[in-house]
């Protein structure tokens, strides 16, 4: 992905959850994580994504 397309794609993320509210946030995100999970080919490539995140989330105090 280009970092214009990363542009992009990030700010339609941004749109879409300020069009559904924070209410609904974490279920979007939930949402879109499965449908981006999916597209990898198998659990292998997958894992190292969520451990990653998991980690980055217990590391940085949310704001």
């Amino acid at each position: 992905m280009t970092d214009t397309d990363l542009d992009t794609s990030y700010t339609a993320l941004c749109k879409a959850l300020g069009d559904v509210g924070e209410p609904q946030a974490p279920l979007m995100l939930a949402m879109l994580s499965l449908s981006l999970l999916a597209r990898l080919p198998d659990a292998a490539a997958a894992l190292p994504l969520i451990e990653q995140a998991r980690v980055r989330c217990l590391q940085e105090p949310l704001a």
